[in-house]
């Protein structure tokens, strides 16, 4: 629970201090951002040895790769999920000669919390920006 609250904080420092830079950053610093904390968030959760890292991160690099393309591509949400969801099982086999069943399920859950945990950061972000819009907006006779 204390790394959940951890990486809560983290987060929110991380999203709070962009919320105070410029709007827009340059194109693909946010992702570029995001996924090395998504990085950070997976390697801590599945308690990745050096050794289990070097094997981990080139089969998942190439199966979020290959999720984020079903993503993108299928417009019906079935398709899209069932796309997903072979994916999933696709690799699942690789996941687990690397992690062993039980952490190959830890990190399934562990993408979701920290799609969970963005989100979350998001909304905070999203609705910081609004409150430092209005007073803006008010002054200026929006």
């Amino acid at each position: 629970m204390k790394k959940i609250s951890l990486i809560i904080s983290f987060l929110s420092l991380f999203f709070g201090a962009k919320a105070q830079e410029e709007t827009q950053l340059p194109a693909g610093k946010n992702r570029e951002d995001i996924e090395a904390l998504k990085v950070a968030f997976i390697s801590k959760e599945l308690e990745l040895t050096p050794e289990e890292a070097q094997k981990f991160w080139p089969v998942y690099n190439q199966y979020s790769k290959e999720v984020n393309t079903a993503l993108l591509q299928n417009e019906d949400v079935i398709q899209r999920e069932e796309k997903v969801v072979n994916i999933r099982k696709h690799y699942r086999d690789q996941f687990t000669k690397v992690l062993g069943q039980q952490r190959m399920n830890r990190m399934f859950n562990a993408e979701g919390k920290f799609r969970q945990i963005l989100i979350k950061a998001l909304q905070r972000q999203r609705q910081r920006n609004n409150k430092i819009d209005r007073p803006l907006q008010q002054r200026r006779g929006f």
